[in-house]
């Protein structure tokens, strides 16, 4: 799974890139954006907490189902305007295809994203990865985030924020112009 790093990089870059400028809400929406980009995460709280550890995670908070529930979940605790509201849901949502990108197959821990939860509940991993994996050892811990290794990890996560930070910027000066 990619660290909160690409998460909540990528959730920024979503809200810059599509909330309109100067809104009176723009602190209040980047905040429920960069905290509805990991709220899917919140199922390690099962791992650490119930029998199984592990098993728990990537469960039906990876789903598109139920990341959204939980973007609106934070969209109503931050008290959005009715326009910009559906952005932490969509930064929520943006959980799902990053942790499906994660080159998990043959990596320390297999979960895949149950993407169609509840219609279809078997995990997903892609066949083509993108992020390379943290480490997660049984108790939930991401162990191998702070070592060396974990620079091209960092790195790969790095440059698909810049990139959405490009996109981001591409749309907004193309919104401005018409």
């Amino acid at each position: 799974m990619p660290s909160p790093v690409a998460h909540v990089g990528l959730a920024l870059a979503l809200r810059w890139g599509l909330s309109r400028p100067g809104s009176p809400w723009a602190d209040r929406v980047a905040l429920a954006c960069a905290v509805a980009s990991i709220t899917p995460d919140f199922d390690m709280l099962l791992v650490m907490a119930l029998p199984g550890g592990i098993a728990w995670h990537h469960g039906p908070t990876h789903s598109l189902l139920g990341a959204a529930l939980a973007g609106v979940v934070v969209s109503a605790f931050a008290r959005l305007s009715r326009r910009e509201a559906w952005l932490p849901v969509a930064a929520a949502v943006m959980h799902v295809p990053l942790d499906y990108l994660t080159g998990e197959p043959g990596g320390p821990a297999h979960f895949g994203v149950p993407v169609f939860w509840p219609l279809y509940g078997e995990r997903m991993v892609s066949p083509w990865p993108w992020f390379i994996p943290f480490g997660i050892d049984r108790q939930g811990f991401l162990a191998h985030m702070f070592t060396p290794e974990a620079g091209w990890a960092y790195g790969r996560e790095l440059v698909t924020v810049l990139v959405g930070l490009a996109i981001a910027r591409y749309g907004r000066g193309s919104s401005t112009n018409s």
